[in-house]
């Protein structure tokens, strides 16, 4: 399928396979079908590893009463699709339990904006990507003698989906998207210190210094010390590693499903104050540059800006419309596809973006006394307690700031805290915000974080 014309190409084919439904005795029906083309390429030491190909398939949720049937089949032809049906219909046959909280597919209803496309995406080639990736690669491994591993990875992504069902709904989004990533290690005499760094953009940027950036950082960090200290510090944490410390903090709290099922954290905050009055938080499915804006969610509910934190207030929690409806709300348009065409709707983040502050980065470590400026990435966020919010984590590239300036790197220290009471003793938001997968944050200072090392 052609690009400018996937759109239509999808809406017909997902037309074609209602109508093969309701002719096969599916009262309600549900026809997902998806196109996404990908190239991937990697530069590992001067070795260069390139993957290009499509991925395309179509879901299929059919209703008879309360019974529900799913079934997924790849390939996107007329064939395909009426073998999903027959399958899914094969399925909610054989089913025996209702699903008592089902009531119908999402209705039909005015669609939102996609977010920016970029025709340049589609037409690069496997050649101009790995120039690209080689520059990357290129750029870390010759900066400084003392870099013994480099890698560069160049990820370009175009593509779309369709839904169609019985209420009447019909729609259909596009998306182009480009992602860079860089990863360095440096060595001196035995210590060994690494570096990553990363754009998302949904069109082709202007030059990077991507691999610069990435090569500059690890070498700094070989001039680390022990920080001989533990206790309470103040510490800020730039955008990269913000970015896995927002996603965890909103993974469970406010899903709309956790909340029903009352695993939440904030299941019973909602309208409590729950961080400072300078903290803002929305999730944007219609930020332009989101690599997640669409103009449907992946059930057909239009997409949307939900405010979840409104000046400290917790205000909402997403849903998708099965969700909404059980927690007597509405759908935020949040509904996403774990394993896209193969998998049923389920509550998923678009872009969660931070309300930046007035001070820069250079403002906020100039008002603190002795801190620790935490960078890149940490280890073992992702084994932080969901529910609780206690977390533990390892931070191999940070640096020592005292009397309001950057002062050396330190050796390996660790940070234990908790995600949800740390909205309330956050020190300064800063004004630098940056666009991650599913993150726009500035960077951010926390106060009373546990610190060993």
């Amino acid at each position: 399928m052609k690009f400018d014309t996937l759109k239509d190409d999808l809406l017909s084919l997902a037309d074609t396979g209602l109508k093969y439904a309701k002719n096969q005795g599916a009262e309600q029906a549900e026809i997902f079908v998806s196109s996404q083309h990908s190239s991937d390429i990697q530069n590992q030491q001067g070795m260069v590893d390139a993957k290009d190909g499509s991925n395309d398939g179509v879901g299929v949720r059919v209703a008879i009463g309360k019974k529900l049937g799913f079934a997924a089949m790849s390939g996107l032809t007329k064939d395909s699709v009426k073998h999903a049906v027959s399958e899914a219909l094969s399925v909610v046959k054989s089913v025996k339990e209702e699903n008592v909280d089902f009531e119908s597919f999402v209705s039909k209803s005015p669609i939102a904006k996609d977010g920016i496309l970029d025709d340049k995406i589609i037409t690069l080639t496997t050649e101009e990507l790995v120039s690209e990736t080689n520059k990357l690669f290129l750029d870390a491994k010759n900066f400084d003698e003392k870099i013994i591993s480099a890698s560069g990875q160049t990820q370009a992504s175009y593509g779309g989906y369709a839904i169609v069902n019985s209420e009447g709904m019909s729609g259909a989004s596009l998306y182009t998207y480009l992602v860079y990533i860089t990863f360095v290690t440096a060595a001196l005499e035995q210590k060994r210190k690494s570096s990553f760094e990363f754009s998302v953009t949904r069109t082709i940027p202007e030059e990077l210094s991507l691999g610069r950036d990435c090569a500059e950082k690890a070498i700094k960090l070989l001039d680390s010390k022990p920080l001989g200290f533990t206790g309470p510090l103040p510490t800020v944490w730039n955008q990269n590693v913000m970015s896995d410390y927002w996603r965890m903090s909103f993974a469970n709290s406010i899903n709309g499903r956790q909340v029903v099922e009352k695993n939440s954290y904030f299941m019973d905050k909602l309208g409590d104050k729950v961080g400072i009055d300078g903290l803002t938080i929305t999730d944007d499915g219609q930020l332009p540059e989101g690599l997640n804006t669409n103009c449907i969610d992946l059930e057909g509910v239009p997409r949307r800006t939900t405010t979840v934190i409104d000046k400290g207030v917790l205000r909402s929690f997403l849903y998708d419309s099965y969700y909404g409806r059980l927690g007597k709300a509405e759908s935020t348009g949040n509904a996403g596809r774990g394993q896209d065409y193969e998998s049923t709707p389920g509550i998923s983040q678009t872009t969660i973006v931070i309300q930046p502050g007035n001070k820069n980065f250079d403002d906020i470590v100039a008002g603190i006394d002795k801190g620790i400026l935490v960078m890149d990435n940490v280890m073992g966020m992702g084994h932080s307690n969901l529910i609780s919010g206690d977390f533990s984590v390892v931070a191999n590239s940070a640096y020592l700031i005292e009397k309001g300036e950057i002062a050396y790197p330190l050796d390996s220290i660790t940070i234990a805290g908790n995600l949800y009471k740390s909205f309330l003793s956050i020190l300064e938001i800063g004004s630098d915000s940056k666009l991650l997968p599913t993150v726009k944050t500035p960077t951010i200072a926390f106060d009373g974080f546990t610190v060993v090392g």
